[in-house]
């Protein structure tokens, strides 16, 4: 209740006590005291309270469903009626990271500057999520802001999912496209600074689209989606094409429960193990309008984009497995892709091949040398095609200074020998040849 809307009836029992006051002067009875009136007035609002069923007495809402604000995982604004399904979770990340990048004697590098040695902001995140309708009806959105990318503020992740059982969680909006377990996986619990050369190579990226996610038994999992494209993450309408993609993951844990992330901060006392596979059918038409920039993510094993010698119509299809295991504090991940680019129709350049075939995969090794605290890693990974082939091999620590994701210090050394792709999110530059040094602090809330 507002201050003005107790000021009326405060002025009621003062006056009228006022009245009575001299009354009882000849009278001889009680005269109430200010206490007295303002703890009848408190009296007569808490029954008003239980009649319309809000709370007093508190910084609560008088409107609608009252809330508390708690931190829990997150900071949490949520409804203290256990019926009401309202809920609001604030969360954020940020990855601090210095990069430093030095072509060696024999390497080289296609980008400018040839050299690097710079910090920079990756994935500043602000995520909100909730639950409203009801207890089966959420929402997700993941604001981001790279120094990388301009310094702008971008839209990343949208969704709102119903779940109607444990087998059925249905979503619409903005998502990634389950093509590869280490890009399903999250770039907050990787295993080294950030994701292999051969993942950021194959793996598709975010779209927008329908998909459903469920556990139909016990420890197996799938994600299954119909999005706009391979890769549309941040294009317009007019910049893709009218076909869909199909992507599909499939993952189960036969023993004990895997955990999330790749680090057995869990230190399970059994073995873990996860063993999975995913499926991508995307057909691409670069030539369907002049804006059209959907086909122009898709490179062949030298780096060069398939749009770029002629490629306006063609078909991708990549399956990709992947097995992993947990124990004592040992973990190992991996994951095999092959890719075939098929259908190639290129009326501009005869000389282009009708179909092409790249293959690749990577595999790390993390040992925590103090239970859930200290671990260092160890990774290779390779691309190997029809064109070029291409090695990465990499060594880094992390130190888990909660124990968790949320507050960790990362550090890795990486050698290239040729970078067929380029994303700045995990600081891979085109025809990169040599030696990338990182460092991180991940901290999140």
């Amino acid at each position: 209740m507002t201050t003005s809307s107790r000021v009326v009836p405060l002025l009621v029992p003062i006056l009228f006590g006022i009245t009575a006051g001299a009354q009882a002067q000849g009278t001889g009875d009680h005269v109430p005291t200010m206490s007295e009136l303002l703890e009848r007035i408190d009296a007569q609002d808490r029954k008003i309270a239980e009649l319309s069923g809000t709370s007093v007495g508190s910084d609560k809402t008088r409107k609608g469903a009252a809330l508390e604000a708690v931190y829990d995982g997150g900071f949490k604004l949520r409804s203290v009626n256990p019926d009401d399904p309202f809920e609001l979770r604030v969360n954020g990340r940020m990855q601090f990271r210095y990069v430093g990048f030095d072509a060696d004697h024999r390497g080289s590098t296609s980008s400018m500057p040839a050299y690097r040695s710079d910090f920079e902001i990756e994935r500043g995140r602000l995520e909100f999520r909730g639950t409203f309708l009801d207890k089966g009806t959420h929402f997700y959105l993941n604001l981001d802001g790279d120094t990388d990318d301009g310094h702008q503020v971008i839209f990343h992740d949208f969704w709102v999912n119903h779940q109607f059982s444990r087998c059925l969680d249905f979503y619409v909006g903005k998502a990634f496209v389950p093509g590869s377990r280490d890009w399903l996986s999250g770039s907050t619990v990787s295993h080294l600074v950030d994701r292999s050369l051969a993942t950021t190579f194959f793996r598709p990226d975010r779209s927008l689209g329908v998909w459903a996610i469920g556990e139909p038994a016990d420890g197996l999992h799938y994600r299954a989606m119909i999005a706009n494209g391979f890769n549309t993450s941040d294009l317009a309408g007019a910049e893709v094409d009218n076909k869909f993609a199909y992507s599909g993951s499939l993952w189960w844990d036969p023993c004990a429960p895997y955990g999330k992330g790749y680090a057995d901060l869990e230190h399970h006392e059994d073995l873990a193990m996860r063993v999975g596979a995913s499926a991508t059918f995307a057909p691409e038409e670069d030539g369907q309008q002049p804006s059209n920039r959907e086909a122009d993510a898709i490179r062949l094993s030298d780096g060069s984009r398939l749009t770029s010698v002629g490629g306006e119509h063609f078909d991708v299809l990549l399956f990709a497995v992947d097995a992993a295991i947990k124990y004592q504090g040992l973990a190992i991940n991996s994951e095999f892709f092959h890719r075939t680019l098929s259908n190639i129709h290129a009326p501009t350049n005869a000389s282009t091949r009708r179909a092409y075939d790249d293959w690749g995969g990577y595999v790390d090794v993390g040992y925590m040398i103090v239970p859930k605290t200290f671990e260092v890693v160890g990774r290779y990974s390779t691309i190997q095609g029809e064109l070029m082939s291409s090695y990465e091999y990499a060594l880094g620590a992390n130190y888990y200074l909660n124990g968790k994701h949320t507050n960790k210090l990362s550090f890795d050394v990486t050698m290239l020998d040729g970078s067929p792709t380029s994303s700045s999110s995990p600081n891979y530059r085109l025809g990169d040849d040599g030696f990338m040094f990182r460092a991180q602090w991940q901290i999140a809330f």
